[in-house]
């Protein structure tokens, strides 16, 4: 679990609230630009991992490692930097930013105004991007995460239940806006997602967590 080959190592993390155990001794890797899923029930601990790895929460033991390094304690702005996006389930991007305001937040400040529309054009929303972000829909702002997460240059990205409550067409661009990353970038991806025929397509391991832990590996 500790060879260098891989991208993200997760060891053994257990954690609880208010001494109610949620996840225990959770171990899985990542690859180098692997597509892996993880599923589970309501409540099987998907939302506090995801948390955990991100670096939104700590642990109350094991280890995170990314590239080699320790990322158990550094916090989200860290993980960020060095690789590691996060998009979240529900999207609450402040409203009364206009969604190229919101893009600019997330890159370095050397950033200059092309970096910005670049990727506003890779997500397809370049034609929103004096639009205030309140008053985008839901599938734009599923688009308006991915230019987030991807103004880090991603190596990695965490993506949680980033298809649910969009349309048919929504979901198909997303698919292939994803897959293009995946391909053309380099980058892994760890989705949450209750829809297995999505993890089955998209990914070549499917994590199952039940009972705070992995409880197999296989098809969704």
């Amino acid at each position: 679990m500790t060879s260098p080959a891989f991208l993200l190592t997760v060891d053994g993390i257990a954690k609880s609230f208010e001494r109610a155990p949620v996840l225990a001794e959770v171990s899985f890797h990542v690859l180098p630009g692997e597509a892996v899923g993880l599923c589970g029930d309501n409540g099987s601990g998907k939302t506090t991992l995801v948390n955990i790895l991100s670096g939104l929460i700590a642990p109350d033991a094991g280890s995170v490692r990314f590239d080699g390094l320790d990322v158990t304690r550094l916090p989200m702005d860290a993980r960020y930097r060095a690789g590691i996006a996060r998009t979240f389930q529900i999207p609450r991007p402040y409203p009364a930013l206009t969604v190229a305001e919101a893009v600019r937040v997330a890159l370095p400040a050397s950033a200059g105004g092309g970096e910005i529309d670049a990727l506003l054009s890779r997500v397809g929303l370049l034609g929103q991007r004096d639009l205030p972000c309140g008053r985008l829909s839901q599938g734009c702002l599923r688009r308006l995460e991915f230019a987030r997460a991807l103004a880090c240059r991603p190596r990695l990205m965490i993506l949680d239940e980033v298809f649910s409550a969009l349309s048919t067409t929504d979901e198909e661009e997303l698919v292939a806006l994803l897959r293009a990353v995946n391909r053309e970038d380099g980058a892994a991806f760890l989705l949450v997602s209750h829809n297995p025929q999505l993890l089955d397509s998209l990914c070549g391991r499917v994590l199952h967590l039940a009972g705070g832990r992995i409880a197999r590996e296989g098809k969704a």
